[in-house]
């Protein structure tokens, strides 16, 4: 009778795998036939990374910038001639020199972060990533590399134990919204996530085809936040 239970139970459990299995295989295939393009695998050399992201402050960066720094110095100006007209004590000075030293830190941050940004960077260029492209969204892969086997574990493996030997990929997926801004340059595509996430992807791992089709998907997508400047 017992037997009968564990036999009855086993079948169970192996007709739920199997359906669980074909429900995988099924949303697999069905990823592969909205995928507009097979999965492509990079890597961001540093000097394409620095352009990149040079070209990403110019365009969405100091233009923000240029307006909050006039708008301090208009109050700093307004503040100078009540000074030199007699109507305004101590504070008139204080806000002068606020509206000045805020106006200075807003440039002087932006080229801070790039540097600070471009020192990390030399670190990881050598990292590898995949990209898919969907009607809906672009999912970008950070490629995490599996360990040598044969290497003394580190200090850190100890404690929380083992990292993969297998090749494992984290996902990132981007949805094509209003937040999305794109440029196309020579070299790559810059896809910015406002407030969020800035991306590049080398336009070597497209064929000619392949990046005119990808252009026109952020035409028909987002229209106006595609911006082309191949010829640059």
């Amino acid at each position: 009778m017992e037997e009968n239970k564990i036999n009855n139970a086993e079948e169970n459990l192996n007709e739920e795998y199997d359906k669980a299995s074909e429900i995988y295989e099924e949303s697999e295939n069905d990823e592969k036939e909205e995928r507009i393009f097979e999965t492509k695998r990079y890597s961001v050399p540093f000097d394409m990374f620095e352009e990149a992201y040079t070209v990403f402050q110019k365009k969405y960066i100091y233009p923000r910038n240029a307006i909050m720094s006039i708008l301090l110095l208009i109050v700093a100006i307004g503040n100078i001639v009540n000074i030199a007209i007699g109507n305004s004590g101590t504070l008139g000075y204080v806000l002068v020199l606020a509206c000045l030293a805020l106006a200075a830190v807003n440039w002087f941050n932006p080229k801070k972060i790039k540097k600070n940004l471009l020192e990390s960077i030399k670190g990881i260029e050598n990292d590898f990533y995949t990209f898919d492209v969907y009607p809906d969204k672009m999912v970008v892969g950070t490629v995490l590399e599996p360990v040598d086997e044969d290497r003394e574990p580190e200090e850190y493996e100890e404690v929380f134990g083992e990292v993969s030997k297998t090749e494992e990929i984290q996902k990132s997926e981007i949805y094509i919204n209003s937040s999305l801004l794109v440029t196309e340059r020579s070299r790559f595509f810059i896809i910015y996530i406002k407030k969020s996430m800035f991306y590049v992807i080398p336009k070597s791992i497209f064929t000619d085809e392949e990046i005119s089709k990808f252009a026109l998907y952020f035409v028909d997508r987002i229209g106006s936040k595609f911006v082309c400047e191949a010829d640059k």
